[in-house]
């Protein structure tokens, strides 16, 4: 398995840093399997929250040269310096990694992500513009 940069502590985190950085890893994994199955909805608030989610996210990343926000706050509440690249912070490779022991290539979990969020995005918008679908 490969090292993630989370795996590394050169401090000493205080108790609330951690605590606000696990909350931030599970507000990750809440969105993330919002897009990830949120499609599949029969509520239109949901299909909606997909939408919105993966749009901003997209934006985001586009902006911040593809670093995720919720990674470099959890990374800052954990004191641990930003990495030179955002393929080195990943958040479905760690994901994969600490659910399945996947260790999948960095660049692949980022084209697997974008592949995935677009799918998501696009079926949860032709669900809400076609009822009944």
């Amino acid at each position: 398995m490969g090292m993630s940069i989370f795996d590394v502590r050169t401090k000493d985190v205080t108790f609330i840093n951690k605590a606000a950085a696990y909350c931030l890893y599970l507000t990750h994994v809440a969105v993330t399997l919002l897009v990830a199955v949120g499609w599949l909805s029969p509520w239109n608030w949901v299909l909606w929250a997909v939408i919105i989610v993966y749009a901003t996210t997209e934006i985001l990343w586009f902006v911040r040269d593809g670093y995720c926000i919720l990674t470099d706050l959890e990374r800052w509440f954990l004191d641990i310096e930003k990495p030179e690249s955002a393929l080195q912070q990943n958040f479905l490779q760690r994901l994969l990694i600490k659910l399945f022991g996947l260790d999948v290539d960095p660049m692949g979990s980022r084209k697997m992500t974008l592949l995935w969020g677009r799918f998501s995005f696009i079926v949860s918008s032709i669900r809400l513009a076609v009822p009944g679908l």
